[in-house]
């Protein structure tokens, strides 16, 4: 199925196995390193999400993609 240029069922079972193998590596990451581990602050987690964000708004232009609470303040 594709919608526009983009192979909707393709990028849905690449992103899944590309999410599932970080989820993985990360589990593995934290297990071995858990009593050394220092986590992202909650302000590095809110730039990581951004950084993300931009990267698919990015690879998708076409899609109008933004935050919900951004999507919400624009339907209003």
């Amino acid at each position: 199925m594709t919608l526009g240029d983009i192979d909707v069922a393709g990028e849905i079972i690449d992103l899944n196995f590309q999410l599932l193998r970080t989820q993985i590596l990360l589990e593995e990451v934290l297990k071995h390193n858990a009593e050394t581990m220092k986590l992202p602050s909650p302000e590095a987690m809110q730039e990581i999400n951004e950084f993300a964000l931009q990267a698919i708004q990015k690879k998708y232009p076409n899609m109008n993609i933004a935050k919900k609470e951004e999507e919400e303040a624009q339907a209003e």
